[in-house]
């Protein structure tokens, strides 16, 4: 009989900052145990902050060369466009991309990670959205009108908890066992808000793995500063308090939930 997935260790009563000689060091901290599934999110670059180094870049040039030899998949929360599902996946990225306001230097950001990826001997992979599942976001019939972001965030989830799991399948390569996940800093909670529950992977996949989850956020300075949701989390006053910027830190909220804090500044 399987071994239970431990219990999911309880967040710290107060979230403990401290500062690290840089983030590739952080994240070499946590991979002593590098098997199962190392989730990183991010909070999403938008036109405010296209200026900034994003957290995409950073993860692409200093972290992901740290934990490459570990790991044999990653998988990237973003979907390719083709074209062939019609007016309802033409009308559904337009939409996000106006709402989300990424910039368009993302698109290649993204690319380079999983061009990056694969010259490091990690098989990349992204999501693969449907025509029918473009229908039903866009409304009946592909018509005209807001996207239903409930059901993007479910489907996203969906998708990226399945990838997941058929990594870890195929997570065979001698002394690879890792599997990396790049996203948004929500899908990969461990410890979500009640009503963000629904959309977040974290608890189920650290019951999949029998506990070897790991959750790292990885956020810019220059964004918090334009995120009022993260200026009002217990774990902000603590980054204060370890400098707000002045170098890089690290956040414990929980054991296997941690922040990582880029210096403020730091350009490309």
């Amino acid at each position: 009989m399987a071994r239970p997935a431990p219990p999911i260790p309880a967040p710290a009563p107060e979230p403990r900052a401290v500062k690290v000689a840089s983030a590739r060091a952080a994240v070499e901290a946590m991979l002593p145990d590098a098997g199962g599934v190392l989730a990183f999110g991010e909070l999403h670059q938008t036109h405010a902050t296209a200026k900034v180094k994003s957290s995409l870049a950073r993860f692409t040039d200093e972290i992901l060369p740290a934990v490459a030899p570990y790991a044999s998949h990653l998988i990237v929360e973003t979907w390719i466009t083709r074209g062939s599902c019609g007016e309802a996946e033409a009308q559904v990225t337009k939409e996000v991309a106006r709402t989300t306001e990424r910039p368009v230097e993302t698109e290649s950001e993204i690319m380079k990670l999983l061009r990056r990826s694969k010259e490091l001997g990690v098989a990349p992979h992204v999501l693969d959205v449907g025509c029918d599942e473009y229908k039903v976001l866009a409304g009946q019939g592909g018509n005209a009108g807001a996207v239903d972001y409930d059901k993007l965030l479910t489907i996203t989830n969906q998708h990226l908890e399945r990838a997941i799991g058929q990594g870890l399948l195929l997570a065979r390569a001698p002394g690879r066992p890792l599997v990396i996940v790049y996203g948004g800093a929500l899908h990969n909670d461990l410890h979500p808000d009640p009503s963000l529950a629904k959309y977040t992977f974290g608890r189920h996949v650290h019951a999949a793995t029998r506990g070897a989850y790991r959750e790292v956020d990885l956020y810019v300075p220059e964004m918090i500063d334009t995120t009022p949701v993260a200026k009002s989390q217990p774990w902000y006053r603590a980054w204060q308090r370890a400098g707000g910027g002045a170098g890089v830190v690290v956040i414990e909220r929980a054991p296997r939930s941690t922040i990582v804090v880029f210096r403020r500044g730091r350009l490309p």
